[in-house]
C-alpha cells in the first residue's frame, strides 16, 4: 500500500536558499491528509526558530507530500 511522508523544508526568502529537507515521522493514507497536516506542521517547525532568525533572513516552511511504499 502506497502511503505519503511529509517533507519540511526551511528556506530563506531574501535569498531562497534552503537548509536540508526532513521528513516529518508520520505517515499519512491520502495527499488531502498530508496537505492539510503540512501547513500546522509547517508553523510548528518556524516556532522551533528564534524570531530575530527568522526576521532577519526572513525565512519561510516549504512542504511537499511524496509517495513512499515504506510505511
Amino acid at each position: 500500500m502506497k502511503t505519503l511522508i511529509l517533507i519540511l523544508q526551511m528556506c530563506s526568502t531574501i535569498d531562497g536558499s534552503c537548509s536540508t529537507a526532513i521528513n516529518h515521522k508520520k505517515v499519512f493514507n491520502n495527499y488531502s491528509e498530508c496537505a492539510i497536516y503540512g501547513y500546522f506542521a509547517s508553523a510548528e517547525y518556524l516556532m522551533t526558530i528564534d524570531v530575530t532568525m527568522i526576521n532577519k533572513q526572513k525565512l519561510a516552511v516549504r512542504f511537499w507530500c511524496k509517495e513512499s511504499n515504506n510505511a
